[in-house]
């Protein structure tokens, strides 16, 4: 991996950890639904500006197209469920719980894309869960 991917890795902790203390303040007044809708304004604006400021072309097989609009489906129904969760609970323990969504792409790259697991794998997915219910306790 290079020291690039890395950085913007980082870069993504950061900004994912901000928005989980964000999201958390803004469900004290706000529905989660209309938390919600405001945080994606937000992302449209930032994500549009981004599209707009490098000329990408949207572009692409028909596919990709529907696998990328049901992605968007999937994380604006599970921010509606995250902001949920933060309404009525402690940001450490949902935030922790919700962390764990790494473990779904893992299982569907053991299934579907011949991904293969080291024991040293498995060994790291068996402490995140084991952290997250210490987290939880």
């Amino acid at each position: 991996m290079t020291s690039t991917a890395i950085a913007f890795a980082v870069g993504a902790l950061l900004l994912y950890g901000g928005w989980a203390v964000a999201a958390s303040v803004a469900t004290r007044s706000l529905s989660p639904v209309n938390a919600v809708l405001l945080s994606y304004v937000a992302s449209l604006v930032v994500v549009g500006g981004y599209a707009v400021s490098t000329r990408q072309p949207l572009a692409g097989a028909r596919i990709d197209v529907a696998f990328a609009l049901a992605s968007g489906v999937m994380l604006a129904a599970g921010a509606v469920f995250f902001y949920t969760a933060l309404g009525q609970g402690n940001v450490a323990v949902v935030s922790a719980i919700s962390a764990l969504y790494f473990i779904i792409p893992v299982i569907a790259g053991v299934l579907y894309f011949d991904a293969v697991l080291s024991t040293t794998n498995l060994v790291g997915i068996a402490l995140a869960v084991v952290a997250v219910v210490l987290i939880s306790a």
